[in-house]
């Protein structure tokens, strides 16, 4: 999968799973999505399956989080 075609899933899924979790979606932090991160690494979420063009895919994901305003930075 290319990032530009698993961005837009990966935040579907995050406004999905910050409504999940015992967190104010308008606060939410680094710690939030690394957390969101890991719990999609640990499932093997096909999500995670695009190529990082030799950047590290916690840092991409993280990237598109705060530009799309999910995260604050």
């Amino acid at each position: 999968m290319r990032q530009q075609d698993a961005k837009p899933l990966i935040i579907r899924e995050w406004d999905r799973w910050i409504q999940t979790q015992p967190i104010d979606p308008e606060t939410a932090s680094a710690r939030d999505s690394f957390k969101f991160f890991l719990e999609l690494q640990e499932a093997r979420s096909p999500l995670l399956d695009f190529r990082p063009r030799g950047q590290d895919k916690w840092q991409i994901v993280y990237g598109w989080l705060v530009r799309e305003g999910r995260v604050s930075n």
